[in-house]
């Protein structure tokens, strides 16, 4: 197992497992978690002997998205620095299929990265929330395009405009997670 402070890695007969690692502040993505989970993809995804990624965070969550006082402090940098190392795009990018374990609150660009998984399992603890409208930005990750896919262009809205907070179960119901 490789331990580092923001991402831990281990390998599991052919299965790399990414924990996002920043438990105190929901591993919301501040620059440094941006930087160490894209790096952390794209080698797993280069490295031949990686057949599968699994994704989850630390407890109490998988990613509360956006680190806001990094964001309200950098302003468009921290955003530029978002788009430039995307952590968000690599997961919908890799080649290698990625399977999101979902074990708590996953929020705005997290979500968005968890909408990049081929597949989601969620725990009974998981709960989703598209909070882009309550905080005032705009989804940049693709998650207009991904999550009507999943849920109905009518619940995509839905969840987008109210920010409404989705429960494991409802979650399964509605098609945003596979279990």
């Amino acid at each position: 197992m490789t331990t580092d402070k923001l991402v831990l890695t281990a390998d599991h007969d052919g299965v790399r497992v990414i924990t996002l690692n920043r438990p105190s502040a929901r591993n919301a993505l501040s620059r440094d978690l941006i930087r160490a989970t894209y790096a952390a993809l794209t080698e797993a995804d280069a490295d031949e002997s990686v057949r599968a990624v699994v994704l989850t965070g630390t407890d109490p969550a998988f990613c509360a998205g956006v680190d806001l006082k990094e964001a309200a402090r950098d302003g468009l940098s921290y955003f530029e620095e978002f788009r430039s190392q995307s952590c968000i795009a690599a997961v919908a990018k890799m080649r290698t299929p990625v399977v999101g374990a979902i074990n708590g609150a996953t929020f705005t660009g997290g979500l968005e990265m968890a909408l990049g998984c081929d597949f989601l399992i969620a725990s009974e603890r998981a709960v989703f929330a598209d909070t882009h409208a309550r905080v005032g930005i705009l989804p940049g990750g693709g998650m207009t395009a991904r999550l009507p896919q999943l849920v109905g262009v009518a619940m995509a809205r839905r969840l987008s405009m109210t920010g409404e907070v989705v429960d494991a179960a409802r979650a399964e119901r509605i098609g945003l997670v596979t279990e």
